[in-house]
């Protein structure tokens, strides 16, 4: 029988850490690159699967967190294989650390909890199916060449 989600002390630790961290990129990307609402939505995926991760968190939902989750893994720990480990990036890969332990966190809290019903329903089915933010993405990126690589190798100079 499944157990009740209820927040804890790390979880609530994990969960502040990256709002800090989701707060940090999304002033970077509008305050400091200035790339619009647009741009920073297509660029920092993170951001958005932070949010879900957030409302998962503080609704007491282990659905809409694995869901997170399956995004968080996908933006966040693959982003620590894609970025590189140096200058400005290393501020992102951090974030790509803490989104890893929220997935792990997650992970965690489903086994041992037997949350077996949200693992194999709706949570990693949400996170796993291609959505309409993804081509989005990828139309936006393939409009404008080189953005891309720039971003992934920390080069901010970037056109918009």
């Amino acid at each position: 029988m499944e157990v009740p989600f209820k927040r804890n002390k790390s979880g609530w630790i994990i969960t502040i850490l990256n709002i800090l961290m989701a707060l940090n990129s999304t002033y970077v990307f509008l305050g400091f690159l200035k790339v619009g609402v647009n741009g920073w939505l297509m660029m920092n995926s993170c951001a958005p699967s932070i949010a879900l991760f957030v409302i998962g968190f503080l609704l007491e939902s282990p659905v809409l967190m694995l869901a997170a989750s399956t995004l968080m893994f996908r933006y966040g720990t693959l982003g620590l294989f894609v970025f590189n480990w140096s200058g400005t990036n290393l501020i992102a890969q951090t974030g790509h650390i803490l989104m890893t332990v929220a997935v792990i966190y997650t992970l965690v809290n489903v086994i041992r909890n037997r949350r077996w019903k949200s693992l194999g329903g709706w949570g990693c089915c949400w996170g796993c199916l291609p959505d309409p933010y993804m081509i989005a993405q990828e139309r936006w990126f393939a409009a404008r060449p080189g953005v891309l690589e720039n971003l992934f190798s920390g080069n901010y100079g970037m056109g918009k």
